[in-house]
């Protein structure tokens, strides 16, 4: 999975100086940008932070 739909919406948030935070639930492959509710047992991240994780995890993940 390359994520290149969650990175095109991240980088334009990026480039629009969007304040937004957003958890990664990597079991489920699930994303949320944060409103009211969030599961407080995932991360927060910035943008920019989700870019850096999504990228690493793309490196260490074998390809399929």
């Amino acid at each position: 999975m390359k994520y290149n739909n969650i990175k095109k919406v991240l980088r334009k948030q990026i480039e629009k100086n969007v304040n937004a935070l957003w958890t990664w639930d990597k079991e489920d492959k699930n994303f949320t940008m944060i409103y009211n509710h969030y599961n407080d047992d995932l991360p927060i991240y910035t943008a920019a932070q989700l870019i850096e994780q999504i990228d690493n995890e793309i490196k260490t993940t074998p390809s399929s």
